[in-house]
């Protein structure tokens, strides 16, 4: 029988391992001091712009050439430099051994159209 104190341990660390898992909303700093915030993650492009994810869940990341771009999902490159992401919202992707991105529901071109700019206020 389980002991009062991994009764209530358990839950907690599913629920914490719950919270680790996926991408959460998210704040960064600009070049100009401002605080720039998502609903998903958020990442600076090469001039120190910030853009995040306009999804729940969904991911910014900076291509090779220095550009933030977002999806609905987590987002990966390819083989090919292409950065795509789950057409999903929150959903999962990854490169396989031949260097293809996969992409739970599949998968679409990473986007700027997908990003948002909110300025945090107080």
């Amino acid at each position: 029988m389980p002991s009062g104190l991994s009764k209530v341990a358990m839950p907690l660390l599913l629920a914490l391992g719950v919270m680790a898992n996926g991408a959460q909303a998210d704040c960064l700093k600009d070049a100009e001091g401002d605080v720039i915030c998502g609903k998903g993650s958020c990442a600076r492009d090469s001039s120190g712009q910030v853009f995040c994810s306009a999804f729940k869940d969904g991911e910014a990341i900076r291509d090779r050439m220095g550009e933030v771009l977002c999806g609905k999902g987590q987002c990966r490159i390819d083989q090919n430099m292409q950065t795509w992401c789950s057409t999903a919202l929150g959903g999962g992707a990854e490169r396989n051994d031949k260097g293809l991105v996969m992409c739970l529901d599949g998968c679409e071109p990473a986007s700027k159209t997908m990003c948002e700019q909110t300025t945090a206020t107080r």
